[in-house]
């Protein structure tokens, strides 16, 4: 049986049914700075980007929908489409990759998250921003995506960082706000 393609369907409408929460919060988690690139993955219509765009010139989204892309192209985004299990980038281009509520979609976590840390410099930071699974929010939104056949598997916060346990890891922080989970990781600088 073929998977329903949401993400197609809602590009075009999707930032008027979303709104961005807590966009202050991540762009202090994020820590982006002018002369640095930033990856957005599985960032559809660039909603989040787009608060970071007056920051640094060098932001792409990836995804694999390309009406959610086209959404982030017309907010003048560098797009490139793509899924985060086979990213067509370089290995230690981006200073910060961010994946906001879209790790729990992704069809092999561990692959992502090993493609994420190839993309990523050394001395960069990844931020990941999921639903929180012991939250009675984030189990509505857990049953609401079953119920709509969406096959995502929203992991909890400790899950996330056990599938992080690279060697070069120096710093792993995690933020929980009611339905709402971040986890930062640090990469260590070569020179460390």
């Amino acid at each position: 049986m073929a998977k329903f393609d949401y993400f197609n369907l809602l590009g075009p409408i999707y930032d008027l049914i979303f709104s961005l929460r807590n966009s202050s919060k991540l762009v202090e988690m994020v820590n982006l700075f002018p002369q640095q690139a930033l990856l957005d993955i599985g960032g559809g219509t660039g909603r989040v980007s787009e608060k970071f765009s007056g920051i640094s010139s060098s932001i792409i989204v990836a995804d694999p929908a390309i009406k959610m892309l086209r959404e982030a192209h017309k907010k003048g985004l560098l797009i490139i489409n793509a899924h985060s299990e086979a990213l067509p980038l370089r290995s230690a281009s981006f200073e910060r990759v961010m994946m906001i509520d879209a790790f729990h979609h992704v069809a092999q976590h561990q692959l992502t998250l090993d493609e994420i840390w190839r993309v990523l410099k050394p001395g960069g930071r990844l931020v990941i921003e999921e639903p929180n699974i012991r939250n009675i929010f984030g189990k509505f939104i857990a049953i609401g995506e079953k119920i709509l056949l969406m096959r995502s598997k929203i992991f909890t916060p400790e899950e996330i960082i056990s599938m992080c346990s690279f060697q070069d890891v120096e710093n792993v922080r995690l933020e929980i706000k009611d339905a709402l989970v971040w986890v930062m990781i640090d990469k260590r600088a070569k020179n460390d």
